[in-house]
């Protein structure tokens, strides 16, 4: 790997120093008081005008981008949480997130990868994390080849709140409820020309109880069915916080360097309690343990953006560097029907590294057409180690082999892009290319064993898009997309979740290869905006979660790939006004899914079934100060290859009342219906397994916003919801 990468580290050093020498010619100087701005992330080499107020929905080549800003759940809620409402994403009450029902989705924050939106503890993460930095959410369902191929599902690009003005300004965000729950946040920004320095801080605490039941039958040749059932209580108390400290200064009026650390942390504390009712077979116990789950990250990040002669012209260098991970202990009691009690301590941990370069290039190649190249490196490395011991005291723990293990992972991805913008009249296409070579090394370190992958790949992408009318615009496009298994789904060790359950990885996992095809018409007049997508994706090599029991009853849960899969279906979404004061968003998705679980063990041929899902908002504003929302969504059956999931619906309110220009209060309520739940129903013939898994409680929370600080002789943006009928025109 370090060969690899010392090799890649001297190419880019070349083209850096080549480009650098290259003349330049004047530009325009910034105007007085004003930084050079850079282009949004995720908008390069386009041009949005917006007139009037933002509007909800931006619709660029190859992603729809959603407003959040407005969203006021997100204000005091998870990232989790915020997501659920953007839409054609799902995240179910674990933090499992899907795109369209893929659960292959790459996120990116600010159009960078983030090592815990990620990793193995995503879905703790999302649930755990702040949503109020948050501006805008970007789906990607067919990304360009500028952008990784991975996720199959496509990508999700977190915006985060940016100063667009000079001076000193900041915002201070705080939010409190029952139980311990409640965040503060503080965003600080000072800018000035050829010079901003950012920095933002905050900290959430947030509690709850799920119930999650269990009922199984196996099936015994020649005899009775087996009936057991496992009942758990989790009182839960979550915290997230994080830190950003960046700067970005201009060298010239052609050159800007940028740089950026960021810290963040969440920790996870449930206690909980266990009743296993058993059978002839499998006695039964209870159970009480305490789990303490930690999860950091450490993020450092320099950038050099470069403009050369001529109109969108520009050269850009990128380095991150991600190195964090996660812990987790484990301190049970167990007493079973009949016997002593049993004492166990469990620890899990996981140290992960990460390092990204990218070198970009982009030059006109005369009206409307212009060319983009670039370079991708990313290596990563992840060390895990286990350890679980058991006695009858907890002074008197003996080391159990069964849950002591060490595991090392590794991976390296170069890429080389290209992709043309070709504008011709009411036409536009964007074709690209991407090669990627891509390395991987496995050691389980406990039995001596090794295992390595190496293949090339190639994704071809095309999107071409028609302007019809001054409303109307129609999309097509292609894309081929990869879902790489992670390094927990490639480890052969078996990880202990409970008495009841192990999962356990699949070194000879395959990555997963998507074909994704999408049309679309897209309607904008005024306020209103109407988007209908047709999709097709036809994937091969499909990897997902195989459950089996083993001979004493415990479920066991594996890795294996499908034969094939596709998902045939339409997104909709529908934004507009009925009246001056009331604005409404929907969407919803339906798709026909089809499996083909063809060599897994316990099932019969082809499984296919239409399933949905849908969410909206209503939004009212008697007055310039009161503002009003009611969100909900919901997650209709999910297959999978042995059964199926099923999701249930959450409804949320919010009030906002502006007292001036700086100060905001807020109210929210979140699942105010106490209805959020989710059943997970397997069925296989060895054995039948039903999973519900209901949150308990609602959550109101009471908070406020407070903006301070100079931005020029500018007023800061309100923080209410305006319905100006400009707000739905954008051109491009």
């Amino acid at each position: 790997m370090n060969s690899r990468f010392s090799a890649a580290t001297s190419i880019l050093g070349l083209a850096i120093a080549a480009l650098a020498s290259a003349p330049v010619a004047a530009q325009i100087a910034p105007a007085a008081g004003q930084p050079q701005q850079r282009p949004p992330a995720g908008d390069r080499g386009q041009t949005v005008t917006v007139t009037g107020s933002r509007p909800q929905v931006i619709d660029a080549p190859d992603r729809l981008s959603f407003n959040v800003a407005n969203d006021l759940g997100a204000q005091t809620a998870s990232l989790a949480e915020a997501l659920r409402n953007v839409p054609g994403v799902e995240v179910d009450l674990e933090g499992k997130l899907s795109l369209r029902g893929d659960p292959g989705v790459k996120i990116l924050i600010d159009g960078r990868p983030s090592g815990q939106l990620n990793g193995d503890g995503r879905g703790d993460a999302l649930l755990a994390m702040p949503a109020n930095q948050i501006e805008r959410v970007e789906v990607i369902t067919n990304p360009s080849a500028a952008n990784s191929p991975e996720g199959s599902g496509g990508i999700i690009n977190l915006i985060t709140r940016k100063q667009r003005q000079a001076g000193t300004t900041g915002t201070v965000r705080a939010n409190a409820g029952l139980e311990g729950r409640g965040s503060v946040a503080l965003s600080v920004a000072r800018s000035r020309p050829g010079l901003t320095v950012s920095g933002d801080a905050s900290y959430r605490r947030f509690t709850n109880q799920i119930i999650v039941t269990q009922d199984r039958e196996r099936f015994v040749t020649g005899g009775p069915s087996l009936l057991s059932r496992q009942e758990q209580f989790h009182d839960n108390v979550a915290q997230g916080g994080n830190g950003r400290f960046g700067v970005d200064y201009d060298l010239d009026k052609t050159n800007r360097l940028s740089g950026e650390i960021s810290y963040r942390r969440n920790q996870l504390n449930s206690d909980r309690d266990e009743r296993f009712i058993g059978n002839a077979v499998e006695p039964g116990f209870t159970r009480r343990n305490e789990q303490e789950m930690r999860q950091r990250i450490l993020s450092l990040r320099g950038s050099w953006r470069k403009t050369l002669p001529g109109k969108d012209h520009s050269f850009s260098f990128d380095v991150q560097h991600d190195s964090g991970g996660m812990n987790r202990e484990l301190d049970g009691r167990i007493t079973p029907a009949a016997g002593a009690l049993v004492n166990e301590r469990i620890a899990n941990d996981i140290d992960r590294n990460e390092t990204r370069i990218k070198a970009d290039y982009k030059k006109p190649l005369g009206e409307g057409r212009s060319l983009n190249l670039g370079y991708e490196f990313e290596g990563s490395n992840a060390d895990f180690d286990s350890f679980g011991a058991r006695g009858t005291a907890l002074n008197a723990l003996v080391p159990q082999a069964s849950l002591t293990n060490r595991f090392d992972f590794s991976q390296d991805v170069h890429a080389f892009y290209a992709t043309a913008q070709v504008n011709k009249g009411k036409w536009e296409f964007l074709p690209g290319i991407r090669l990627e070579q891509v390395g991987v090394d496995l050691n389980q370190r406990t039995d001596g064993s090794t295992a390595s992958q190496d293949y090339f790949r190639v994704y071809p992408t095309l999107h071409v898009g028609r302007q019809v009318s001054d409303r109307t615009k129609i999309r097509a496009s292609y894309s081929r997309r990869i879902q790489r298994p992670g390094p927990f789904e490639l480890n052969p060790y078996t990880f202990y979740v409970d008495a009841r359950n192990l999962q356990r990885g699949n070194p000879n996992l395959k990555p997963e290869v998507t074909d994704a095809f999408e049309t679309s018409i897209q309607y904008r007049k005024d306020a209103t905006f109407l988007s209908l997508t047709g999709f097709y994706r036809r994937s091969r090599d499909m990897f997902t979660e195989v459950l089996q029991t083993l001979p004493d009853g415990v479920l066991l849960t594996t890795r294996a790939n499908l034969g094939r899969g596709s998902r045939l279906g339409v997104d909709a979404i529908l934004n507009g006004r009925l009246s001056k004061t009331l604005n409404y968003q929907l969407s919803g998705t339906v798709q026909r899914m089809e499996l083909d679980p063809r060599g897994i063990a316990g099932t019969s041929g082809k499984v296919s079934d239409v399933v949905a899902s849908a969410r909206g908002s209503i939004n009212f504003q008697p007055s310039p100060k009161d503002f009003l929302q009611v969100s909900g969504n919901w997650q209709g059956k999910q297959l999978i290859p042995q059964g199926y999931r099923l999701g249930g619906a959450i409804l949320n309110v919010g009030y906002r009342r502006k007292i001036d220009d700086k100060l905001s209060l807020l109210v929210t309520g979140q699942n105010i219906l106490d209805s959020a739940r989710q059943d997970v129903v397997v069925r296989t013939p060895a054995f039948r397994d039903r999973l519900e898994f209901k949150v308990r409680g609602r959550a109101v929370l009471f908070g406020f916003a407070y903006s301070f600080g100079q931005g020029g002789n500018k007023k800061p943006q309100p923080q209410g919801f305006d319905f100006d009928p400009s707000a739905g025109s954008v051109s491009q």
